[in-house]
């Protein structure tokens, strides 16, 4: 079977699936890009600093990227992101294992990505908060012992665009994969005669059909 004898959408979202590759394998460098940088002596002498502070000044310290655990997840997400792509070569070939472990693992990755972005965006121990108290106590200049040690600062900010990457491109190829698969369900039974029997999934999709076009009628 050549590729012109796919569908057209079955197409699309066997690419935006496959699209997730470079996204996955750019969470997995900043996850070990972190990890490497929090075994650091210069990760390690920060610590101690920012303990120091706290012990003899009460400022608490702040959120340094995600955490070891956070990284770890990055790495996670990013492992699970490339085994997702590279599904996309067998929806182009009908499997229907290839399309339920590609709708789940889709979600997966929706709901991991969003739940990681949900956790950065209600941080309140941010950097620029905690050199906000440092400049509101006696010790401002212990602003620049800080900086020294800290990580470069497109660390953050090239983890937020890639997570915000990974959440969008999730999102958009499971919604492109659900609808080919309700358009095109006989393409991923393995049965695509038209006299075949229809399987559960089959089944399952005609009913949906089914009640779309009764409320349809309905309405009108």
């Amino acid at each position: 079977m050549t590729g012109t004898d796919v569908p057209r959408l079955v197409r699309l979202a066997a690419k935006l699936t496959m699209a997730l590759a470079p996204v996955g394998l750019l969470l997995l460098l900043d996850g070990l890009l972190e990890l490497q940088w929090r075994a650091s002596t210069d990760a390690h002498a920060l610590v101690a600093l920012l303990d120091k502070i706290q012990a003899d000044y009460g400022i608490e310290p702040p959120e340094l990227l995600r955490g070891r655990g956070g990284a770890v997840q990055l790495v996670v997400l990013g492992a699970v992101c490339l085994a997702y792509s590279s599904l996309g070569i067998w929806l182009l070939r009908g499997r229907a294992w290839a399309r339920t472990s590609a709708l789940v693992l889709g979600a997966v990755a929706t709901l991991f990505g969003l739940f990681g972005v949900g956790v950065d965006a209600t941080e309140t121990r941010t950097l620029a908060n905690y050199f906000a108290d440092l400049h509101g106590s006696a010790i401002g200049d212990q602003e620049s012992a800080v900086r020294a040690l800290l990580y470069p600062g497109w660390y953050s900010w090239a983890e937020d665009i890639v997570q915000g990457l990974q959440v969008i491109l999730s999102l958009v190829a499971l919604a492109a994969l659900a609808w080919a698969v309700i358009s095109h369900s006989d393409w991923f039974s393995g049965r695509r005669d038209a006299d075949a029997a229809p399987d559960e999934w089959d089944s399952a999709l005609s009913r949906v059909r089914e009640q779309s076009r009764k409320h349809l009628e309905a309405d009108s």
